[in-house]
């Protein structure tokens, strides 16, 4: 997913333990999906092919080539359900659109947009399964030169054949970029998508229903902004409510934020974070979760550069920041266990919590009068475990400067030096059941 908005530049910790496990070296992005009996997959792409893995016990990950990608494809979006994984796959120069699928012993591919009209290409398309496990797919058609769009939905029978249904026509919604759009398939079987776009200082999000023969389409959020930017995320939470996430882009602010909306008997929609990449939604008993990836840039330090420092964040009563890239997170219905798969240049990392992400680091920097930088904070929710205090810029590798050791309730401080000025500082801590590295970045540089 990484690949389609931005490159990572930032290192994780990786120790090993109980549940945090390697899936996959020499690749640094994936997409994760669980299914109903609780078994996670992971897929990737490594090199041209489409790889698909399966956990088949501690440590163990299953590899399989599901297909053989063209070059400048990318993973769109991955499930899994009764039938097995389903992968999302678009094409090069966002021209093509085909989903890969398991059938009995053998990986399928079926084709839902291929050889589009020069000057037209393919919005972030969504993927979703229905209660068969079959694919369901929304995406946008959208010409450059107008700005026009169409949103169409498509569904992949078991022998293949590709159904698909025009629900907007006549280039409605025009938008700034390609319309990112997702569909969300209820209990009783019926699909609703939404679809979000910007256009003239104003960004719109819309969800469609079926109705009759038509579609009708229901603003869920709205607002002054520029156009959305990365994928859709949506999802069914109790009582039939339907909640969404995604990112758009406020360039005047030099902001990213984060919406969450719902919709059941009434609509919501709330920021949740200002700055940040949205790359997953999970539903769990506390509550809708959204994975996300805030970032502090060379800029923020008045270094023209385009690098970046991310810290992965859970939003949520049961989230928390991590150290590093969340590629993804997931749930399994009915186990309330949450696994997270996190990505560091070189190797992608899946962890499983057993409930909520319950460790919380905060951490503040104070600088005195000789120079010096008074580092403090708490581990709130730790049971044992190691912190590690580094000192990062953007675009350098960050340098470790000391494991302080936790104090009466998880309190620590410890006092630092820098050479160069300003300079950001990141606490992890490794939680020893889960090893999840829960962590804190400064939004602010200090000097």
């Amino acid at each position: 997913m990484r690949s389609f908005v931005v490159a990572v530049v930032v290192g994780l910790v990786v120790t090993g333990g109980a549940s945090a496990e390697v899936v996959a070296r020499g690749v640094s992005d994936g997409q994760l999906a669980v299914s109903a009996d609780g078994r996670p997959y992971v897929a990737y792409a490594l090199g041209r092919n489409l790889t698909i893995a399966a956990r088949t016990g501690p440590d163990r990950w299953r590899p399989q080539i599901a297909a053989r990608m063209e070059k400048g494809s990318s993973l769109a979006a991955f499930a899994s359900g009764p039938a097995g994984p389903v992968a999302l796959v678009v094409g090069p120069g966002v021209r093509s659109l085909y989903v890969v699928r398991l059938a009995g012993d053998h990986w399928v591919k079926s084709f839902l947009a291929r050889r589009l009209d020069p000057g037209v290409s393919l919005g972030w398309p969504g993927l979703a399964l229905d209660r068969t496990g079959l694919p369901v797919v929304a995406y946008t058609r959208w010409r450059e030169r107008n700005r026009l769009s169409q949103l169409v939905l498509a569904r992949v029978g078991q022998s293949g054949t590709v159904q698909a249904w025009r629900i907007t026509t006549n280039g409605w919604p025009a938008s700034y970029v390609a319309p990112p759009a997702v569909p969300v398939v209820l209990p009783n079987g019926t699909v609703h998508v939404v679809e979000t776009y910007g256009l003239s200082g104003t960004i719109g999000t819309i969800e469609w229903y079926p109705t009759r023969s038509s579609w009708t389409g229901q603003f869920i959020s709205g607002g002054v902004g520029d156009f959305p930017v990365g994928p859709m995320f949506a999802a069914v939470g109790a009582g039939n409510v339907i909640y969404s996430a995604w990112t758009e882009a406020f360039l005047s602010w030099n902001e990213f934020p984060v919406t969450l909306a719902s919709h059941g008997r009434s609509i919501d929609a709330n920021f949740v974070l200002d700055r940040a990449l949205t790359t997953g939604l999970a539903i769990t008993s506390r509550g809708p979760e959204v994975a996300a990836n805030q970032w502090v840039s060379a800029n923020d330090l008045g270094a023209a550069s385009d690098d970046v420092l991310w810290a992965g964040t859970i939003t949520g009563r049961g989230g928390s920041e991590v150290d590093g890239w969340i590629d993804g997170v997931a749930t399994a219905p009915g186990r309330g266990s949450q696994d997270l798969l996190l990505g560091r240049p070189g190797a992608i990392l899946w962890f499983r919590a057993p409930g909520a992400l319950p460790v919380r680091v905060s951490l503040t920097a104070e600088q005195q009068d000789d120079g010096s930088v008074i580092l403090s904070g708490r581990v709130r929710g730790s049971s044992g475990g190691r912190l590690a205090l580094y000192r990062e810029r953007p675009g350098s590798a960050r340098t470790a400067i000391g494991t302080p050791k936790l104090g009466p309730g998880g309190s620590f401080t410890l006092t630092d030096a820098p050479r160069k000025r300003p300079v950001l500082y990141r606490a992890v801590y490794v939680d020893p059941r889960t090893r999840i590295p829960y962590a804190k970045l400064l939004r602010d540089p200090v000097g």
